[in-house]
């Protein structure tokens, strides 16, 4: 047998094996496309059902709003009434009902007052520096652990 005779089979042999390396690449690829069409086909109807669900949730924080405060007003006007019932007094059953609502008053604006502290991006600004300090060659007085907190 010839030397050109053992080479047209290798040849046949690896063209076959070519083909079919680029008939499964092909489908492969198909594959792909398909999987990342049905996952962006996925993710939109998600996203259009979060934007819905999120649209309704604002809807009801909306309206439970109202309710929370007519609950307090009520709340108020019972415990003024109690107070009116065991004293007898108008007088003592009006300034329950505005104490009720001093105390409240009190309550929240101490409580604006300590998130309004938080807010600044005190720990970002911080470690910006100490990044800023290490790259300019100071010495940090960040160098020791500190806890996290």
């Amino acid at each position: 047998m010839s030397p050109e005779s053992n080479k047209k089979p290798e040849q046949s042999e690896q063209e076959a094996l070519a083909q079919a390396l680029t008939e499964q690449l092909s489908a492969l690829s198909g594959q792909t496309t398909t999987a990342a069409k049905e996952l962006s086909e996925i993710f939109r109807l998600e996203m259009q059902l979060t934007v819905d669900d999120t649209r309704r949730l604002l809807i009801t924080w909306l309206a439970i709003i109202p309710a929370i405060i007519l609950a307090w007003v009520s709340l108020g006007g019972l415990i003024a009434w109690c107070v009116y019932a065991l004293s007898a007094s108008v007088t003592w059953a009006i300034s329950s009902f505005t104490l009720l609502q001093i105390a409240l008053c009190i309550t929240l604006l101490s409580m604006r007052k300590r998130f309004r502290n938080g807010i600044g991006f005190r720990r970002t600004k911080s470690h910006a520096r100490r990044i800023i300090q290490e790259v300019s060659g100071e010495a940090s007085d960040y160098d020791q652990p500190t806890r996290s907190t």
